[in-house]
């Protein structure tokens, strides 16, 4: 199930176009079990849906830029190309982020709260995500960062750091014992997310693309929000 917005109200995107994506039956239904960040992995998809991963590649508004995270595997995932939407590979770990930028694909890790970038690790940069660093009330979003080119949309050989924030922070941290942090477990992103499963759009590959053809031009687009690439059951 997609819903698509093509003016995002949330404060770290900024005024840009989102998705979000969930499962018919449950709303972490397109999110990997295995995933650190999934209080319920239960409920989530073992394989990756291969024809939507392939609509998602192409889903890139005409002349624009497309960005967008997800928790599976790093080998099931493309490689960055021009004109395609540049998919990050989200590690629960700096080791497995360095494993993904070693095969030519970016990546991003959620750290603890209170941790302090940026850092070097086994020979690769590791950078907080420039919002986080900005001064509150600055106005900073996705859609200024980098100029226009935000980093999560490009090809790149530097890790980008989420610290974790929220009610769910507690729980992203080495050798937490419950699965959990999601930021989108809770708040307004949660609202939007649970509501995919009720209204959002049933065939996600047609309507992706479709989504992208529509927008201006020039337009970047955020996917997932909050889901991933899963093959729904």
């Amino acid at each position: 199930m997609l819903k698509t917005i093509r003016q995002s109200a949330n404060a770290k995107t900024g005024p840009i176009a989102t998705t979000y994506r969930a499962g018919q039956h449950h709303t972490f239904g397109t999110c990997p079990p295995t995933c650190a960040l999934n209080p319920q992995g239960v409920h989530g998809a073992d394989l990756v849906d291969t024809e939507y991963l392939a609509a998602l590649y192409d889903a890139v508004p005409p002349g624009g830029q497309a960005w967008t995270y997800s928790h599976f595997a790093f080998q099931n995932l493309p490689r960055p190309a021009p004109g395609k939407t540049t998919i990050n590979y989200s590690a629960d770990t700096m080791a497995q982020a360095v494993a993904a930028v070693r095969t030519g694909r970016p990546a991003v890790v959620v750290a603890p709260a209170g941790t302090v970038w940026p850092y070097v690790f086994q020979g690769v940069q590791f950078v907080q995500c420039p919002e986080q660093l900005s001064p509150a009330g600055s106005g900073f979003t996705c859609a200024s960062c980098g100029g226009g080119r935000p980093l999560c949309a490009r090809e790149r050989e530097y890790v980008i750091v989420f610290v974790a924030h929220g009610s769910g922070a507690a729980k992203v941290a080495a050798g937490a014992d419950d699965p959990g942090g999601c930021y989108a477990a809770t708040g307004h992103a949660a609202i939007a997310w649970h509501a995919t499963r009720k209204s959002g759009a049933p065939d996600d590959a047609v309507a992706v693309a479709a989504f992208a053809r529509s927008l201006p031009a020039e337009s970047l687009l955020r996917h997932h929000v909050a889901g991933d690439i899963g093959r729904a059951a």
